[in-house]
C-alpha cells in the first residue's frame, strides 16, 4: 500500500501543484529506487525478522521524503525544499516493547538528502542505499538500537496494483506508484553482534491524500516459507468497514495475482490495549485472500502484543507496527487510526 504516514508528519500545508499519480506510467529501475521530488511524499520502508542468539527479533527502518508547499524558486539555502525523516524500531520480546529512534531534518547543509536516479537516502549518520553489486544497505542507530545490515535480493520486485499503479480508494486520484521487494536475505550486525534474517522493502510515492471518509488503514506484508509473497491492505471508514482493499499474491513460481477489494477479507481477532495511549489494537486479525475462486485464511499472531509506536513528538500519529507470523510465513503488520482518526 503503503504508507501515507509521511503526510501526517508535517503540519497541513496550503494547496500546491504536485505531480499526479497516473495509470500506465511504467516503473523503471534503478531510477525508481531513487527519489521522486516532484511528488508530495514517498517512503522507503524496510521491515523484517532477524535471527539472533537470543531468538527472533523484528525490525523496521523507514525513510520518508516530503516536499513542503513553498516557493521553490526562492534562492535561499534555508528554504526547506525537501524534508527527510526516519524511524527505526526493534521488536524485542525480552524488553516487552519496541526500542525506537527517530530523526528529522531539511534537505541540504549536509544534513539530509535523497538521491534521484537510484536508492540513497541520508539523514545525519543514518543511511539507506543500493550498492553497485545490487545489494541494499542500511545503517541506523539510537539508544539501545544499532543496525548495520545488508539486504541481498533473491527475487524480482513486485509491481503492485496495475503495473505499479496502486489504487487506495474509490475516488479519482486516490492512488500511488508502488512496488515491493520481498524475500530479501539479511546479514549484518545488531548492536555489534552478527545476525541473519529475511526482509521486505516497500516503495511508494504519491501526491494524493486518503479518501475524506477514511479514518485509517491496515496493511500486511508476508514472506511465506515456500517462497511466495502476500500483500494485503484495507482503508477503513469510521464504521470499521473497508472503503477500499487490495493487495497481491505472488506464488513460488513467480505467478502474480493482483487482489481487488472483493478478493480481500479482514476481520479483527484478538485485541490488545495500550497502557500508554489507551488505544485498543486488533493485533491478531484473521485475514483471507481469494485465489482461483478459493478463499485462503491466514490468522495473524504478533511476535509480542506491544509494538505500538508513538510519533506525536515529531507531528505524527500513534500507530501499531510490528513483526507477525501466519501459518507458513512471517512478516509485518501496520495498523493506523485506532488511537484517533487520521486527519490529513
Amino acid at each position: 500500500m503503503r504508507r501515507l504516514l509521511a503526510l501526517l508528519m508535517l503540519p497541513l500545508l496550503l494547496a500546491a501543484t504536485f505531480a499526479p499519480v497516473r495509470p500506465g506510467v511504467p516503473l523503471r529501475f534503478p531510477a525508481d529506487h531513487g527519489a521522486h521530488p516532484e511528488f508530495r511524499t514517498e517512503w522507503w520502508y524496510v521491515t523484517g525478522w532477524l535471527d539472533t542468539l537470543q531468538g527472533k527479533r523484528g525490525f523496521q527502518i523507514t525513510f520518508f521524503r516530503t516536499r513542503p508547499d513553498i516557493d521553490t524558486a526562492n534562492p535561499s539555502a534555508f528554504v526547506p525544499r525537501q524534508v527527510i525523516f526516519a524511524h527505526a524500531a526493534l521488536s524485542d520480546p525480552a524488553a516487552g516493547r519496541l526500542r525506537h529512534a527517530a530523526k528529522i531534518a531539511r534537505e541540504g547543509f549536509g544534513l539530509a538528502g535523497a538521491r534521484v536516479g537510484d536508492m540513497d537516502v541520508r539523514l545525519d549518520d543514518w543511511r539507506l542505499w543500493r550498492g553497485r553489486d545490487g545489494r541494499l544497505h542500511a545503517r541506523v542507530s539510537g539508544e539501545g538500537l544499532a543496525l548495520d545490515l545488508a539486504f541481498t535480493p533473491t527475487q524480482a520486485v513486485i509491481l503492485q496494483g496495475d503495473a505499479g499503479f496502486s489504487r487506495k480508494g474509490p475516488g479519482a486520484g486516490e492512488a500511488s506508484h508502488y512496488y515491493s521487494w520481498p524475500h530479501l536475505a539479511v546479514a549484518g550486525r545488531l548492536n555489534g553482534k552478527a545476525v541473519t534474517g529475511t526482509a521486505w522493502l516497500d516503495r511508494e510515492w504519491s501526491s494524493t491524500l486518503l479518501n475524506p471518509k477514511a479514518v485509517g488503514w491496515d496493511w500486511l506484508g508476508l514472506n511465506m516459507d515456500d517462497g511466495s509473497a502476500v500483500t494485503l491492505f484495507r482503508v477503513r471508514s469510521a464504521k470499521g468497514g473497508a472503503l477500499w482493499a487490495g493487495g497481491s499474491h505472488r506464488d513460488k513460481a513467480g505467478r502474480l495475482t493482483v487482489l481487488t477489494p472483493d478478493d480481500v477479507r479482514w476481520q479483527a481477532g484478538g485485541w490488545w490495549q495500550s497502557p500508554r495511549s489507551k488505544a485498543r489494537w486488533p493485533v491478531k486479525p484473521v485475514v483471507a485472500l481469494k485465489l482461483a475462486g478459493q478463499w485462503r485464511e491466514l490468522p495473524v499472531v504478533p511476535l509480542m502484543p506491544d509494538q505500538e509506536l508513538d510519533s506525536r513528538m515529531s507531528g505524527g500519529p500513534v500507530y501499531w507496527e510490528g513483526a507477525v507470523s501466519v501459518p507458513g510465513g512471517r512478516g509485518y503488520l501496520e495498523l493506523t487510526g485506532y488511537a484517533s482518526p487520521l486527519r490529513m
